[in-house]
């Protein structure tokens, strides 16, 4: 071997030895970054399972608890079920009772027509005309069977009116009976109601669902349609026969007008207020909904039975509460900022089968 070779080969070794030495220091500290990012990883996956746990959790608790709340309502409508049955056996009975009473009425007036003149005349003539032991027995016991059928309808009559007393109470008691297992019924269906709000809110956190409005909306109304809510005010006062004599839910001034086919569609009326504009409920009812909206604001919805609905948004302030019955013309509260129409408005909404209908054939002509 040439005597050169041998140095250079030495120096070959000293330069290469370091160099491999770098390379392996640079790929230990990339498998120790990757690894802390491994770490960072698990750590993210770990918490995000537990939080998707949690989420589980709650959506478990809500879906027990509504259906512990359904079959509630369900032994509680079927207790009210009873209660209506009853009342509708005690009318009934009442209209067998005052039939009687006029059948009774009848037959005492007849008696008291053939009575009277008979009593008047044995009063003033005493015997006259009885010429035999025969025809005054006769006569005699003629009377006391027509004085005895008289008193015995007045004691049928008698019967009849404690009867008829009696089943006026019973009929009053089954009123109350209805009226506050209807408040339980109602109450336990406004807890149901605020616990699938909840279950719809935490879904929609998970599966991020973007809902446009109406849509959104739409689910409120079928959720609420599903729970069937009666209303003690709906004895008396039905919706529908109130058609354009409903008071305007604020003062102000109409800046769009119902127009379904419009692009976009408006579904209801757009109402330039004063600020702070007090809104009022157009009719009875209660509130089954008093929060935001996305694409409405702060919204009430009034059920106002037989599946008619008011709807009133963009409001700043609300004066009642979820599952609160209301009267007509009852404050709800104040009217806020509405972007269509730059300033202090109200959206209102008419629906019916949750379908939007025309206001203004339901209001008055005038503000």
């Amino acid at each position: 071997m040439k005597t050169w070779v041998l140095p250079f080969l030495l120096c070959l070794c000293l330069v290469c030895v370091p160099a491999r030495a770098e390379d392996s220091g640079s790929l230990q500290e990339s498998l120790q970054q990757e690894h802390r990012r491994a770490d960072q990883r698990e750590m993210e996956v770990r918490k995000l399972t537990e939080k998707a746990g949690e989420l589980s959790t709650s959506l478990s608790g809500i879906e027990n608890d509504i259906a512990s709340l359904l079959e509630r309502i369900r032994k509680q409508e079927t207790v009210l079920q009873e209660i209506r049955k009853n009342e509708r056996a005690t009318r009934q009975e009442h209209f067998a009772l005052e039939q009687e009473k006029q059948r009774i009425a009848k037959e005492l007036s007849g008696l008291v027509r053939t009575l009277w003149p008979v009593h008047l005349q044995s009063a003033h003539s005493r015997f006259e005309g009885v010429d035999s032991w025969d025809t005054f027995d006769r006569r005699f016991n003629w009377l006391a069977d027509i004085y005895n059928a008289t008193r015995a309808k007045f004691e049928e009559a008698r019967v009849n009116s404690e009867r008829i007393a009696s089943n006026l109470e019973r009929q009053r008691t089954l009123e109350k009976e209805a009226e506050a297992q209807l408040d339980q019924v109602n109450t336990t269906k406004d807890r149901l109601l605020d616990r699938k709000y909840a279950l719809r809110k935490n879904l929609r956190s998970v599966t991020r669902k973007r809902d446009d409005a109406e849509a959104e909306l739409s689910s409120i109304l079928s959720a609420i349609q599903s729970l069937k809510y009666q209303l003690q005010s709906q004895k008396t006062k039905r919706f529908s026969h109130h058609k354009r004599t409903l008071p305007w839910p604020v003062q102000g001034r109409l800046v769009a007008g119902f127009n379904p086919n419009a692009n976009p569609p408006v579904r209801g009326l757009a109402i330039s207020t004063q600020d702070a504009a007090s809104v009022s409920s157009v009719f009875w009812g209660k509130v089954v909904h008093n929060d935001t909206l996305r694409g409405f604001g702060h919204v009430i919805i009034v059920y106002h039975g037989n599946d008619y609905y008011s709807l009133y948004a963009f409001l700043s302030e609300t004066h009642v509460t979820n599952g609160q019955e209301v009267e007509k013309d009852e404050p709800l509260g104040l009217a806020g900022y509405y972007p269509l129409v730059d300033g202090p408005g109200l959206y209102f909404e008419l629906r019916f089968h949750q379908k939007p209908i025309n206001p203004k054939l339901w209001l008055t002509s005038t503000q």
